[in-house]
């Protein structure tokens, strides 16, 4: 009878004992489950900010290069050139249609002049626009959009 109260208490110790340390690798699994998603947002931050220095120092290095006349964007630059050398070329170009599309597609070998005048884009603008680094906004009437 005394070894059956012993067999239950320490069955019992034992239950409780089990239970606890459940209760404990549910909490620590919560907290690495934290953990992990912070980890997770710091790295997607860092990500995010080494991206934006490394766009930040394409456009340093571009306006350097460009203000002492390591760069010339000209109408004989070739399309080449600028993607390689300006930071937002590609968006810019695009925003004067200038590939993207086959309707609109330009060779890297081509020059400034000669996609402009194939393509009837405005030469003007789109030398401004390279030399400023930003594209012009699109012009808005009613519904339609111009360029």
């Amino acid at each position: 009878m005394i070894l059956n109260v012993i067999v239950l208490l320490v069955a019992i110790a034992a239950f409780v004992y089990a239970f606890m340390v459940q209760r404990r690798v549910a909490d620590l699994t919560q907290r690495l489950s934290r953990a992990s998603n912070n980890v997770y947002q710091l790295s997607s931050q860092v990500e995010e900010l080494s991206q934006q220095l490394d766009t930040q120092g394409k456009e340093m290095r571009f306006e350097l290069r460009q203000a002492t006349g390591q760069i010339v964007i000209a109408p004989a630059t070739t399309i080449a050139e600028v993607q390689n050398n300006h930071p937002h070329a590609d968006e810019i170009l695009a925003s004067f249609h200038m590939g993207g599309c086959q309707s609109c597609a330009v060779s890297p070998d081509e020059t400034i002049a000669a996609a402009c005048s194939r393509l009837n884009v405005n030469q003007t603008a789109l030398l401004a626009a390279l030399r400023n680094g930003t594209a012009p906004e699109p012009l808005h009437v009613g519904n339609i959009e111009l360029q």
